[in-house]
C-alpha cells in the first residue's frame, strides 16, 4: 500500500522580489514622514519634528543609495551634499545662533532653505525610479 506523500509548494522569492518590496517600503516611509515633518514643525513639536526628519534623511538616502550609487556615484555625493548635508548644516546654525547667538546677522533664512532644499531628493528618487535606472 502506498503513502501519498503531500508535496507543498514553496514560494520562491527572489532577489529582485526582494529589492521591489525594499523600494517601496522605503518610498512609503519618506512619503509619509516628509508632510509629518512639517506637520510637527508647524505645531512647535520639535522632537517628533526631528524623528520624522530623521526617517526622511535616512530613507531617501537609502533610496538614492539603491538607485544611483553603483552607476552614477558622483552624482549620488553631489546630490546627498545639496539636499541633506547643507539643509541640515543650515538647520543646525540656525539651532546654534538661537541658543548662543553664535552669529551676528539673522540666521532665520536658514529653515527656509532647509526646507526648500530637502524635498527635493524625493522627487529626485522617483524620477530616477521612473525612468528604471
Amino acid at each position: 500500500m502506498e503513502i501519498p506523500i503531500l508535496t507543498s509548494y514553496v514560494v520562491s522569492i527572489t532577489s529582485k522580489d526582494c529589492w521591489i518590496f525594499y523600494k517601496m517600503t522605503l518610498l512609503i516611509l519618506s512619503t509619509l514622514s516628509l508632510p509629518l515633518t512639517a506637520i510637527c514643525y508647524f505645531y512647535s513639536k520639535i522632537k517628533l519634528c526631528i524623528f520624522f526628519a530623521l526617517i526622511f534623511f535616512v530613507s531617501n538616502i537609502i533610496f538614492a543609495h539603491g538607485l544611483l550609487y553603483e552607476d552614477y556615484t558622483l552624482f549620488f555625493y553631489l546630490l546627498l551634499l545639496l539636499c541633506v548635508v547643507f539643509p541640515v548644516l543650515c538647520l543646525t546654525a540656525f539651532a546654534l545662533d538661537v541658543k548662543y547667538g553664535i552669529f551676528c546677522i539673522d540666521t532665520s533664512f536658514s529653515s527656509i532653505i532647509a526646507w526648500i532644499f530637502s524635498p527635493i531628493l524625493l522627487p529626485i528618487n522617483l524620477i530616477i525610479l521612473y525612468l528604471g535606472n
